[in-house]
Order: C-alpha cells, then sequence, then structure tokens
C-alpha cells in the first residue's frame, strides 16, 4: 500500500473537482460578458429612439417658432433639403447636424412626395442608416413593428446582417 500512495502523490495535474470549479468560472465569465454586450446593445437601442424623438421634437419646435417646417422654403409642407433643414434647426440650437446615431449613421431629413413613394408612404421623415434587427426593435417600440406600414417603416425587410434605411415619419 506505500508504494501505491506514493505512486498517485507524486502525479502532477488536475483534479476533476478542480476542472470542473474551473470550468464553472470561465461559464460564468462568458454569461456575464455576453449578458453585459447586451445591456450595451439595448441602452443603444434606447438612445437611438431618443434620438428620432429628439429630431421629431426639435422639428415642430421649430414648427411652433416660425409656423412653417424647418428646410420648407417654399411652404409646401414638405422639406426641400436635409442641408436646409439642418441649417435652420442648428440656427435655433434645436439639434446639430453632428450628432451621429449611437449606430454611427448620420441622420437625414427628407420628404417622399412621389407617385410611387420609396418608403412605402409619402410625406416628411428621418432616415438613418441601422442593422435590421435595431430596426426591427425601434419599430416595435415607436410603431407596430411591420416594416411597410405605420409612421416607422424601413427600405427591406428586418432579415440578414446588412444595414438597411428606417424612415421615421415626422408629419
Amino acid at each position: 500500500m506505500k508504494t501505491t500512495r506514493k505512486l498517485f502523490s507524486n502525479r502532477a495535474g488536475f483534479t476533476l473537482v478542480e476542472l470542473a470549479i474551473g470550468l464553472v468560472i470561465i461559464g460564468l465569465l462568458i454569461g456575464a460578458i455576453l449578458g453585459g454586450a447586451q445591456m450595451i446593445k439595448n441602452a443603444k437601442i434606447k438612445r437611438q429612439i431618443a434620438d428620432l424623438r429628439g429630431l421629431y421634437g426639435a422639428v415642430y419646435t421649430y414648427f411652433d417658432r416660425f409656423l412653417q417646417l424647418p428646410g420648407d422654403s417654399d411652404a409646401d409642407g414638405y422639406f426641400d433639403s436635409d442641408s436646409l433643414v439642418w441649417n435652420e434647426v442648428e440656427a435655433e440650437e434645436l439639434a446639430y447636424e453632428t450628432k451621429r446615431s449611437p449606430f454611427g449613421a448620420k441622420y437625414y431629413f427628407g420628404a417622399d412626395t412621389a407617385a410611387t413613394p420609396t418608403a412605402h408612404r409619402n410625406g416628411n421623415f428621418i432616415r438613418v442608416s441601422l442593422p435590421p434587427d435595431v430596426c426591427e426593435n425601434v419599430d416595435k417600440q415607436l410603431d407596430d413593428g411591420i416594416d411597410s406600414t405605420g409612421f416607422v417603416v424601413s427600405s427591406s425587410q428586418y432579415i440578414g446582417t446588412a444595414k438597411i434605411n428606417l424612415y421615421y415619419f415626422v408629419d
């Protein structure tokens, strides 16, 4: 018996219990990291929604002050161009063109008055390019969650990974 104990006591390595504890710790760390990443994404989506609402508010604050939409120099009820809207909104210190989406995209103002509208309907909009899952989440929180109806629509279905345009109508 003495020789058997001596053989096993000189071996280097980990016991099954030590390995199990190590794997549990690694699993907990991975779970915490993935959970943290989802929390960060959810915070970005909330900020995205707040940005869109803020730009919507800037347009109607301008309208309240001047009884005309910003960037509507011909008073037809539609934005004439993105740069005119930004110039007038910035002049009143309501919003700034340098602001970017939490997902890195620029915000654009536009109007669709064509017989076959690009964004499924006519009207003034704020456009931003976002991942499809983010677009869907924003649409669900601000509207009906359907990519082609309501006042939040997209340039395509909420599938895939390539960024798509999200249109938030302000009229």
